[in-house]
């Protein structure tokens, strides 16, 4: 059958259903139908519970004991973790790299180029790959360039099916 909760929930059924309504991050949403289930005595065990919500029972249990440590407000905030870190290519060096992918003149024709330039020029050392993602992702550069034209190409021929 499962474990058996025995905590005493303040918040009354009705007041759990309207909460996990109107809250946005899903694990949040699921600790208050979990709740919810709960004290209006649809579940009483916490696999029945971890049934309902879509979650382990393990998980359902942990929720329950942060519950009666800290409380309501203590379930509804998510952590996202991980180590959030400023990036290297920060400040000067960044308005630099946008200015120049943005210079039709003077411009990068590969991500190894601007690898290149971020450890000669500003001694910033990081892997191609990280390089790669932050220019293509974070500023969504995209080095294109011109491909050289066929040194063989008949440009008599060419004219002739040209669209005027």
């Amino acid at each position: 059958m499962g474990r058996v909760t025995k905590t005493e929930l303040i918040e009354s059924a009705e007041q759990l259903l309207k909460m996990s309504k109107k809250i946005a991050h899903p694990l949040a949403g699921a600790r208050l139908r979990a709740f919810y289930l709960y004290k209006s005595g649809q579940a009483k065990a916490y696999g029945q519970i971890a049934a309902a919500v879509g979650y382990e029972r393990h998980a359902v249990g942990q929720w329950f004991r942060l519950y009666k440590q800290k409380g309501l407000q203590a379930c509804l905030q998510i952590d996202p973790g991980g180590h959030k870190r400023a990036s290297q290519i920060a400040g000067k060096v960044l308005e630099q790299l946008k200015a120049k992918l943005a210079d039709p003149n003077n411009y990068f024709t590969s991500y190894k180029q601007i690898h290149e330039w971020l450890h000669t020029a500003h001694g910033i050392d990081l892997s191609y790959e990280h390089v790669h993602w932050f220019v293509h992702r974070q500023l969504g550069a995209k080095l294109k360039v011109v491909r050289k034209s066929n040194l063989k190409k008949d440009l008599a021929y060419e004219q002739k099916y040209k669209k005027n």
